[in-house]
């Protein structure tokens, strides 16, 4: 059976109707949704819980009430495969991010997804597959605005997509 996911991050907005078109035209297309942290706001949080299969993190920008609903990281296990979810939850400056959030799981992932950088990436290191899809709404100077489509079948298949 094959998956196919919707990956953000950084949203930092209030609502579903404040992300861009692309990503929720996309939410309909998808059998899950999952959100490496930094939404801003518990509305937006419940909006996606209500809208599909929801598989989220907080990150370090959000408040009390998204931190008491959801977990600092996730080890989900789809179609076989073994993902970790972080943000990382802590913050602080991007360097060795990769290190950061593969220590925060104690068993062989197959792939993680993290937010926090705003600077979407896929990239394997040591038979780890990482994807942070950057952020929708605010990136950094030189970064796009971005999500990742990830297939999952008889392998993973991210596909960054430019919004």
């Amino acid at each position: 059976m094959m998956l196919k996911v919707l990956v953000v991050s950084d949203t930092h907005c209030s609502t579903l109707n404040q992300l861009p078109k692309k990503v929720i035209d996309e939410i309909s297309k998808v059998d899950a949704i999952i959100h490496a942290g930094d939404y801003t706001s518990i509305d937006l949080v419940n909006e996606l819980k209500s809208s599909k299969n929801f598989f989220g993190v907080y990150g370090n920008m959000d408040d009390l009430k998204i931190k008491t609903s959801l977990s600092d990281q996730l080890l989900l296990e789809l179609n076989g495969f073994k993902i970790g979810v972080t943000h990382p939850p802590e913050g602080g400056p991007p360097f060795g991010i990769k290190k950061k959030v593969i220590a925060q799981f104690d068993e062989k992932l197959d792939g993680i997804i993290y937010g926090h950088t705003h600077k979407p990436e896929i990239i394997e290191s040591e038979g780890v597959l990482f994807m942070n899809p950057g952020s929708t709404s605010k990136p950094f100077p030189m970064c796009p605005k971005a999500m990742i489509i990830l297939t999952i079948s008889n392998k993973l298949e991210p596909k960054l997509v430019n919004l």
